[in-house]
Formats: C-alpha cells, sequence, structure tokens
C-alpha cells in the first residue's frame, strides 16, 4: 500500500469517527431535553419525593421497630448485650429521623413532619436516658428500662398510624402520575438503547484507530530499533564496510574501514579514489585491479598489501557482493597479525623439526665423536709421549709430530662432532668478545683465510664498551672462525666482510615478532657481500653435513652446524637475512655482569711431575688404559689400570689410591659417575679426575659436583694431565 493511499483510508476513518461522535452528541443533547421536561412534570407533582418520603417514613418506622424489640428484650433480660444493643439502635434511629427531618424540610407531601414530631421526641428522650437514667434510676435498671419501652411503644405506635394515613394518601397521587411516568420510562429506554449503540460504535471506532495507530507505533518503533541495530552493527563489527551505489559513488564507510585503514568519506568519494590511495605503485595497482576484475566482484575473496593513510602497508582480506538494487558491498579484514603469527608458527614448526633432526644426528654424531676419540688417542698421545722421549734435533721427530698436527686436525673434526651432540665437553667463563675478535684477527688461521680470498677485504665495527658474556673462548673462536671462512668463501672479488660488535638492550618493542626474549645482550655480526643463499639452502643451512662446497676440500658440512650448536649452548639467538647483495649473520649472546679471568700461564712441564703417589686408572678400552698409564709413569707416578667400574671397586677395597682418572662411558657393567658414587661412599673425599671421549654430560656434571676435581676429554694431552694431576695432589696451588 502506498502512502497516499495509506493517508486517504486515515483520513476516511477520522471522518467517521467524527460523525459517531457528532450523532453522539444529538442524541445525548435529545435525551437531555426531553428528560429536563419530564422532570419539569415530575417535578410539579413531586411523585418522586412522594414516594421517597414514604420509603423514608418506612425506614424510620423499621428503625424505631428495631428501639421497641430491644427495649422489650433489655426490660426483660437487663442484659448489657442487650442494653448495649438498645443502645447501638437508638443511635440508628437518631440518624435516620435526622435524614427524614433534611427530606420534609422542603418537601412534606405525605405528612413527615407529623411524623417526625411524634419519633423524634421520643427518641431524644431514649438518649437522655440511656445516658442519665430515668428519675433517679440508672439507665440499666429495670423501672428505667420498662419506662423506655413505655416510651417508645407508644410513639412507635402512634408513628404506624401516621405511616399507613400518608400511604394511603400519597396512593392517590402515585396513581395520577403513574401514565405519565410509564411513558417518559419508555422514552428514555429506546434513547438509552439508541445512545449505546452509538456509543458501542463510537468506542469499536475509536479502539479500531487505536489499534491502528499503536501497530504503526510499533512498527516505526521496530523499524527504529531495527535500523539502530544495524548501524550499532555496522559500526562495531570488527570488518571495515564499504557500500557503493551503480555509479561507483560511496555510500558509506564504517568505523572499522577507517580504522583499520585510515582512510574516510572525505577521501574516498569515488570508488576509483581507493586504488590510487591504497596502492600507489603503479605497477602493483594494475596488478591488484586486474585480479579484481577477474576475480569478480560477486562473492569473491580478494588479499592485498594496502598503503593506509598513515604510510604502514597492511595485508587485508577483501570479499564483494553486489545487492538486488546494484548496489555494492565490500568488507575488508586486516589479516596482517594473522598472517605474520602463521608465518611464526611455520618458523617455529621449521625450528622443531630442525631441533629435532640436530638432536637425532647429535646422537649419532656424539657416538661416533666418542669411538672415534679413543681410537686418536693413540694418534695424538702416543706421538706426544714419544716426543716427550725424543730428544731435540732427533731425525724421528717431525715425522712424529707431523702424526700428532694430523691426529690433532682431526680431533679438531671430532670436537665439531661433539659439539654437533650439543653439551659439549666445555667450561664456561666469563669472556669479552671484542678480545676474542681482535686475537683471532692477528692469527695464522685467519692469515691462511686471507692468502686464499685475495681482493676480499675486512672491516670491523667492534664498540669499544662491550661488556662479557658466559662462554667458552674455544667454541666462540671456532663460530668466528666458520662465519668468517663462509663469508670469504661466498664473496667475490673484490668484496669485503664486516665484523660488527654492539651491545643491545631486547625489549617489547625491538623485539617485534621475533623469538628473542627480553634482555640485554652482546650482538656479533658477520656480514658479505657475495650472491646471497637461495631460499631453498636458507632453511637446511645449519643441518649437519648439508654444504655447497666441495666436500673435502673446502669444508667437512658441520661449520653452521657447529655455530647453531654452540649458540644454543650458549642460551642466544641466531638470525640470517641474505638477499642478491650479501648474507648477514646475527648473533645474541646473554652478557654477565662478571669479570672475565686473566689467562694462566703456560707451566713447565717438569715442575708437574709426580712424587711416586699411587693413580688407578679406569678405562674399558685396553689401548686407552695402556695409554693413560704410559704418559702417568712418565709423569713420575705409580699407576694401576683396571677394565671397569666394578673392577675397579674391587682393587679399591684392597687398595687405597692416591687419584683415581675414571673414564666416564664403560659397557658393560656400570659408567663413571656410579662408580665415583660407590667410590667415596668407601673413600669419602677421594681425589678423582673424570675422562671421556663424550660430551659433558649430566653423569659428568653429577660426578664433578660429588668432589671430582676435573673433567678431561679424549685424546688425553700430557700437559694438559699433568696439570690436572698435579692440581688434585698438590696441597697448595702452583706457583708460577
Amino acid at each position: 500500500m502506498t502512502d497516499v493511499e495509506s493517508s486517504s483510508r486515515r483520513s476516511v476513518s477520522q471522518g467517521l469517527m467524527f460523525a459517531s461522535i457528532l450523532l453522539v452528541f444529538l442524541a445525548v443533547a435529545s435525551v437531555i431535553i426531553y428528560t429536563n421536561k419530564t422532570l419539569n412534570s415530575i417535578e410539579k407533582n413531586l411523585p418522586t419525593t412522594l414516594v421517597g418520603e414514604l420509603n423514608s417514613l418506612s425506614m424510620t418506622l423499621e428503625d424505631i421497630s428495631a428501639v421497641v424489640s430491644s427495649a422489650r428484650v433489655a426490660a426483660v433480660t437487663k442484659d448489657p448485650l442487650h442494653i448495649a444493643e438498645l443502645q447501638s439502635n437508638i443511635r440508628l434511629a437518631h440518624s435516620r429521623i435526622v435524614e427524614l427531618r433534611d427530606t420534609y424540610v422542603a418537601n412534606n407531601m405525605v405528612n413527615a413532619s407529623a411524623f417526625h414530631a411524634v419519633i423524634a421526641p421520643a427518641i431524644a428522650d431514649l438518649q437522655i436516658w440511656m445516658g442519665d437514667g430515668v428519675s433517679g434510676y440508672p439507665p440499666d435498671s429495670s423501672i428505667a428500662l420498662s419506662i423506655i419501652r413505655e416510651r417508645i411503644t407508644e410513639a412507635f405506635h402512634k408513628a404506624a398510624r401516621i405511616r399507613i394515613e400518608s400511604q394511603v394518601g400519597a396512593q392517590n397521587i402515585l396513581e395520577k402520575e403513574r401514565n405519565r411516568l410509564e411513558i417518559f420510562q419508555r422514552s428514555v429506554n429506546i434513547l438509552f438503547i439508541f445512545t449505546l449503540i452509538l456509543a458501542f460504535m463510537l468506542i469499536s471506532l475509536l479502539f479500531s484507530q487505536i489499534a491502528i495507530k499503536n501497530k504503526e507505533i510499533a512498527a516505526n518503533k521496530e523499524i527504529q530499533q531495527q535500523h539502530a541495530l544495524l548501524n550499532s552493527l555496522l559500526h562495531h563489527i570488527p570488518l571495515g564496510v564499504s557500500v557503493w551505489d551503480k555509479d561507483h559513488t560511496i555510500l558509506h564507510l564504517n568505523t572499522a574501514f577507517t580504522q583499520i585503514t585510515g582512510y574516510d568519506a572525505t577521501d574516498l568519494r569515488k570508488l576509483s579514489d581507493w586504488s590510487s590511495l591504497a596502492y600507489p605503485d603503479p605497477l602493483y595497482r594494475q596488478q591488484t585491479m586486474q585480479h579484481w576484475k577477474a576475480m569478480g566482484r560477486d562473492g569473491s575473496i580478494c588479499e592485498y598489501r594496502v598503503t593506509c593513510k598513515d604510510g604502514k602497508v597492511r595485508d587485508i582480506e577483501f570479499r564483494d557482493a553486489l545487492l538486488p538494487d546494484m548496489r555494492g558491498i565490500s568488507t575488508l579484514t586486516d589479516v596482517t597479525e594473522w598472517n605474520r603469527n602463521e608465518k611464526a608458527l611455520q618458523e617455529s614448526r621449521l625450528f622443531e623439526a630442525r631441533a629435532k633432526k640436530m638432536e637425532s644426528l647429535g646422537l649419532l654424531a656424539g657416538g661416533v665423536a666418542h669411538d672415534l676419540n679413543n681410537i686418536l688417542s693413540g694418534i695424538v698421545s702416543y706421538p706426544e709421549l714419544l716426543l716427550f722421549e725424543l730428544p731435540e734435533g732427533h731425525k724421528m721427530r717431525r715425522p712424529i709430530e707431523i702424526m700428532r698436527e694430523s691426529g690433532m686436525r682431526a680431533s679438531a673434526i671430532v670436537q665439531d662432532l661433539l659439539t654437533v651432540a650439543r653439551g659439549v665437553a666445555v667450561a664456561k667463563e666469563p669472556i669479552n668478545l671484542r678480545a676474542i675478535i681482535e686475537d683471532y684477527l692477528q692469527s695464522p688461521d685467519f692469515r691462511m683465510i686471507e692468502h686464499y680470498h685475495p681482493g676480499i677485504t675486512t672491516s670491523t665495527n667492534l664498540a669499544p664498551d662491550t661488556v662479557n658474556i658466559m662462554g667458552s673462548r674455544v667454541h666462540i673462536r671456532k663460530i668466528l672462525m666458520n662465519l668468517v671462512s663462509n663469508s670469504f668463501e661466498a664473496s667475490s672479488s673484490p668484496g669485503q666482510v664486516t665484523i660488527s660488535l654492539e651491545n643491545k638492550q631486547i625489549d617489547t618493542l625491538s623485539r617485534s615478532n621475533s623469538d628473542i626474549e627480553e634482555g640485554e645482550y652482546v650482538v656479533l655480526t658477520v656480514a658479505d657481500q657475495g650472491k646471497g643463499i637461495g631460499s631453498e639452502d636458507l632453511e637446511k643451512i645449519f643441518e649437519p653435513f648439508y654444504s655447497k662446497k666441495v666436500m673435502g676440500r673446502s669444508g667437512t658440512g658441520l661449520g653452521l652446524t657447529v655455530v647453531w650448536n654452540v649458540v644454543q649452548d650458549h642460551n642466544g639467538y641466531i638470525n640470517v637475512a641474505s638477499s642478491e647483495v650479501g648474507t648477514q649473520f646475527t648473533l645474541y649472546f646473554p652478557v654477565t655482569s662478571k669479570l672475565e679471568q686473566l689467562a694462566e700461564p703456560t707451566v713447565d712441564l717438569a715442575r708437574l711431575k709426580g712424587r711416586g703417589e699411587t693413580l688407578l686408572v679406569v678405562d674399558d678400552v685396553s689401548t686407552q688404559r695402556l695409554i693413560t698409564s704410559s704418559i702417568v709413569e712418565k709423569l713420575g707416578y705409580r699407576v694401576e689400570s683396571v677394565p671397569s667400574g666394578e673392577s675397579a671397586l674391587e682393587y679399591l677395597q684392597r687398595q687405597p689410591v692416591d687419584l683415581v682418572i675414571l673414564d666416564m662411558i664403560m659397557s658393560p657393567g656400570i659408567n663413571g659417575r656410579v662408580t665415583y658414587e660407590r667410590i667415596i661412599q668407601m673413600y669419602p673425599g677421594q681425589k678423582a679426575i673424570i675422562v671421556s671421549g663424550y660430551a659433558e654430560t649430566d653423569d659428568v656434571k653429577e660426578a664433578l659436583r660429588l668432589g671430582a676435581g676435573r673433567f678431561l676429554k679424549k685424546p688425553l694431552m700430557i700437559r694438559e694431565l699433568a696439570a690436572a694431576i698435579h692440581e688434585e695432589l698438590s696441597p697448595q696451588p702452583l706457583i708460577i
């Protein structure tokens, strides 16, 4: 129904309502006029008043009759309750007499005054007698009650005769008016019915109008609520919403749209304004527009990089839909954080997978390294023992030195395997990275790298105030050497490798989406200007034995694996950034407030010899027992050896020793930790040195905690073993 039809209908309804009201008023006016004429006629004959007076006389006479009855009962019983009832009836009769008096003052058609003249004095006397008594008799006495009874009975009889006379007189008057009243009654009834009909019609019409009006009000209220709800949803949903018409004119932008993009209605008037603002790069703008058109505008879902009003670039997902009236609607969702979290999740999964892979490979590498260290003891320790015997200038000295150096190089590779195994056998101390970098840049190892890569220069940017870290000097130097070597090999002449060092505070703002925990770090950066690392290789560079170099010539495939593991063992973090212009490795090491310790000077081996003390060598490998025993004997000690922990305990039950050199991993049987635990139960404070071809495991740490003095890794070096034995057996520290 159109608005014009609705308005016309409301006008007709209002006209009918006004007509009905007018008819009702006319009917009411007619009733009033007719009633007035009738009342005027009635007023002349006063039939109504007459009837009223007769009725008043009858009611008053009934009240007097009640007084007579209660007076008789009270006179007979003299009961206080009956006397109280009498008093109540007297008061009621008095009230009725007062009403009668007010009536006959205006109209006295039926001798109401005569009736009143008989009754009123009697009731007055009774009121007085009931309060004060009669002739000195109290109200509740027999005489007083008898007098009261006689007085009211006499008045009642007189009043009854007057009422009968009045009724007969009034009968004639009422008969005359009866016909006129009947006619009047019929007229009034007809008018009353007509009035009721009109009133019913009017009321029905009014209720209909009210219902229609209420429906309109409810409908308008519902529309307003729906409109308010839609506006509220539009402005509070987390989706940005834009609406445009068929001419591409922007009709509406909600609050979330402006919050996400920064643009409002003043920035966007036409749909074409969006592309130039959101995609300032012409090439990317063309790509997005082509993609958007290809996807279609109805139900399509697209994601683009949008340049917002504040200059930030956000990843925004768009959903478009066409409405039936040819208007279009787009919703925007900021998925920047979601994409960032998804990327972080993928990186975390890759990191976890890499860690598991490294752990598996580490177990394998650790086992291999343990066996190789036992084998290398014959190649490293024996030549060193032979050199200890040969005089300077002996013709065999140089071949044996070459043999030892080869064994040492092999031992370094094994040490890398141990580093891959994590938990490498090394103690950490406060060290300064700046000093390590400066020392390495002056070393023969670095000079050799420069020699093999002419045209590659090195620049440094080392902060002078870098604080100390807790670390292994050997392993930090190892990762520095690996990173610098890789940077030189990745660079082409002319090129430059840059080494930087600085203190850095990582807080909530600076960490952004990084996994680095908040705190203070020393940051080591090694950057080159090479061609970069491909994305397919970047995820694998820290895996053991993964290398693009020629195996056996320029690398073992363990260099970056060692770097990764050493950083992890130092509770640090490593980031790699690579592009076509170079690669940058950034290492974060937690700082320490401890001061760097001074390096101990070299001690003459002659001063480390023993004085015949007894040592027990415990090792499950016979060659290791033989090598270690030989070295200990050359150092001036008495030595015994056993092949297991059980045999060591059996030997010590028979014969105590000054020092035990205890291998940690022995099979079959109990290991070094259990052996040492049982030894100190027999000899509390028993001095011992722990040796192993594996890493510094939890068992090693527990043995050291229980009281073992030093931990030495295989293959054993004569000077290191001599210093460790001397340190354990000497009551005083060695003075240089």
